[in-house]
């Protein structure tokens, strides 16, 4: 059953009404701005002279150059499957998005931790990550552009992207762990307001794709190209990610085991940050799926 606006409307409510209990939260408990600082600063304990290079390059995913770059490739896509609304509605997101996360945090400025944070100082203006917010807004946007068939892959392959530069900011000591939370919530609610945007306009001015017999076929092997090519690189994301994983648990168990035991702030942080990432982008490509 195709999902109405209305109830995609209320999605992106959902969103904003968590984003606001988020803020409430993370500024007004005692307890929360705790256990951000604590999770920060475990966090920045992690870096190390021999990563710093590659976590900066990961970080800087999110700088607007790079995410512009890849907001123009995602409608370029959209564009070649012939469907410009979703080209627009990429441009749309990302540029809602880009300009809210700068304005909440000239809004939300306020030090909730006093000092430094194991040799960091977080900006007052921090709240929501703007890195976090860009990473997810194209890892949204990919979803979003994807044919039906192929949007589980892409959400595959932006959480990837998500969580890689959510993690990060907070490992340079950029952002608090609810920072990049709140830059998820902001842009899973654009997403889905904009895609009720997309699905009113399409029950009432239904777009033309594949009107003749050459440019149906063209679009039938351009869906199945991009759902082939994020079939390919989503199985070497996740057999990266798996071996690396694997090889850490095999060689070093003990390891692990003491870190996590260690590290117990560093553990409910990054497992925040990734059950939210997992929440946004899996509720999305469900709503998105049924259309």
């Amino acid at each position: 059953m195709t999902l109405r606006p209305r109830v995609l409307v209320l999605g992106a409510l959902w969103c904003a009404i968590a984003f606001l209990i988020l803020v409430a939260v993370a500024y007004g408990s005692g307890d929360a701005r705790s256990l951000d600082a604590n999770a920060l600063h475990g966090f920045i304990d992690l870096q190390r002279p021999s990563t710093e290079a590659r976590v900066n390059w990961i970080a800087h995913l999110g700088d607007p150059a790079t995410v512009g770059l890849m907001a123009a490739l995602l409608a370029g896509v959209g564009l070649v499957r012939g469907r410009p609304r979703l080209a627009a509605a990429v441009i749309a997101l990302i540029a809602a998005t880009s300009i809210s996360s700068q304005l909440l945090k000239l809004l939300l400025a306020y030090p909730r931790f006093s000092g430094t944070v194991g040799g960091a100082h977080v900006d007052p203006a921090a709240f929501p990550s703007g890195h976090s917010t860009a990473a997810m807004s194209v890892a949204l946007a990919g979803v979003l552009v994807a044919p039906s068939r192929a949007r589980p892959l892409a959400a595959v392959l932006g959480m990837g992207l998500a969580l890689s530069v959510g993690l990060c900011v907070v490992v340079l000591g950029w952002h608090f762990p609810s920072d990049v939370l709140g830059g998820f919530l902001l842009a899973g609610g654009w997403t889905l307001a904009i895609a009720a945007g997309l699905r009113a306009a399409a029950e009432r001015w239904p777009e033309r794709v594949g009107r003749t017999k050459v440019t149906a076929a063209w679009a039938r092997a351009v869906d199945w190209g991009t759902t082939l090519g994020l079939a390919a690189l989503t199985l070497v994301a996740v057999g990266a990610v798996s071996l690396l994983a694997l090889t850490m648990v095999l060689t070093r168990p003990d390891d692990v085991v003491q870190f996590a035991s260690d590290h117990t702030a560093i553990v409910a942080g990054a497992g925040m940050i990734t059950l939210t990432a997992a929440v946004v982008l899996g509720g999305v490509t469900a709503a998105l799926r049924r259309g």
